[in-house]
């Protein structure tokens, strides 16, 4: 089975309830391929020379994929905007700006390819019946900002341990660098300290305004993590909070269903465990539960829950009463729940032969919606696992 073998095979489409009964914040219906949301907003942002603060949205879309979702801008130009790889329709005004919040689902088109006739047979099933009972883990996409040690930017910043963080966050390298980024960030790693060499060499961006102020407090790295941009702060803690979240479902779904065996996955943010052969009556009682996202804030975990909680951040040396940032003030933990289950809404798949491919070979088309947060991905890979199994 082949996912995204063409960009168009995945399409994601933002549904929102923004009110467009006209106030200060334009709003817009962006729309791109190729690229990520942050990378969308900062061409933007160069092009109309706007403040960062200006542009809110609701979510991160895939890269590699055909996306569609709103954006706002507050006093922003009333008109389109055309780029390689983006376009901006403008809608209209909104009395607020786009929140998370606004979204009411995703709606997916997802094209999968290179199935013979047996395999394309064993997931139409496999996926039509949605007995299977799909835990709603965050995806590999929550943890883009993972680097190569594997360690989240927000786990010593949750210690204190301000210059790891720092490192971590403008120095270590991603899979997802690009070129110019890549040499950005290897030119800090070889100078890392000596903050003037640093500056000299830096292009002109929010790492070298990082730099610029080290270089007159070369040892005031917890004001210089405050300097990281707002939206990428956002992204590190979200990733960490992801993984913790996810960490707690691998080790309470064992204990709801003791009964069931499990298959496991790897993926970027470590382990995943899915049960199989759930009997119906056990997924219902299960789409009722939700759990906390893990914040230092909360404090009335259930026993069951919270046991749980303090043994997976054990393995990150942190005490619960230590997820929390004492610094900047504006960053902290989404507090909310999550539901323990992925369940989608008016799924609907079509086989037909693939235009790509031989004579006998499948393409599947699926289409349906998710809410907020729950990733079209984790679907695919949990069907075609159980598929198989």
């Amino acid at each position: 089975m082949k996912v995204k073998r063409l960009r168009e095979d995945f399409v994601v489409r933002e549904v929102s309830r923004l009110p467009l009964t006209g106030g200060p914040h334009a709003a817009y219906r962006l729309q791109k391929i190729g690229l990520g949301t942050p990378e969308a907003i900062t061409e933007i942002l160069n092009i109309w020379n706007l403040p960062r603060q200006d542009v809110h949205y609701g979510g991160l879309k895939d890269r590699h994929a055909v996306t569609s979702q709103l954006v706002t801008i507050f006093n922003g130009p009333r008109e389109p905007l055309v780029q390689p790889g983006f376009s901006l329709e403008y809608l209209g005004q909104s009395p607020h700006s786009m929140t998370a919040g606004d979204i009411v689902a995703n709606e997916f088109a997802v094209t999968l390819r290179s199935l013979n006739r047996e395999q394309a047979d064993r997931f139409t099933h496999t996926a039509n019946s949605l007995t299977s009972c799909i835990p709603n883990y965050f995806d590999d996409q929550r943890f883009g900002s993972l680097g190569e040690s594997g360690q989240f930017v927000a786990q010593p910043w949750c210690l204190g341990e301000y210059e790891r963080a720092l490192f971590l966050a403008i120095a270590e390298p991603n899979p997802h660098d690009r070129p110019d980024d890549r040499e950005q960030k290897e030119i800090l790693r070889e100078h890392w300290g000596d903050w003037q060499a640093c500056k000299d060499s830096l292009e002109r961006s929010h790492r070298r305004s990082i730099v610029t102020y080290l270089v007159d407090h070369p040892a005031g790295f917890k004001k210089a993590v405050g300097l990281i941009r707002q939206d990428l702060r956002g992204i590190y803690v979200a990733a960490f909070q992801a993984k913790l979240w996810n960490e707690i479902v691998v080790r309470y779904l064992p204990e709801l269903l003791p009964e069931s065996s499990f298959l496991t996955a790897y993926g970027t943010g470590g382990k995943l465990r899915f049960p199989q052969d759930v009997p119906a009556d056990r997924v219902a009682e299960l789409a009722q539960v939700r759990i906390a996202l893990p914040s230092g804030r909360k404090t009335d975990w259930s026993p069951a829950v919270a046991r749980l909680l303090d043994d997976v951040l054990a393995e990150f040396e942190i005490p619960r009463h230590k997820l929390r940032f004492s610094y900047p003030r504006d960053v902290f933990f989404a507090r909310g729940q999550r539901d323990l289950l992925l369940i989608p809404r008016d799924f609907s798949v079509v086989s037909s032969d693939d235009d790509l491919a031989g004579v006998g070979i499948q393409k599947l088309e699926l289409r349906f919606s998710l809410l907020p947060g729950q990733y079209a991905t984790m679907l695919l890979k949990a069907v075609d696992m159980l598929a198989v199994s």
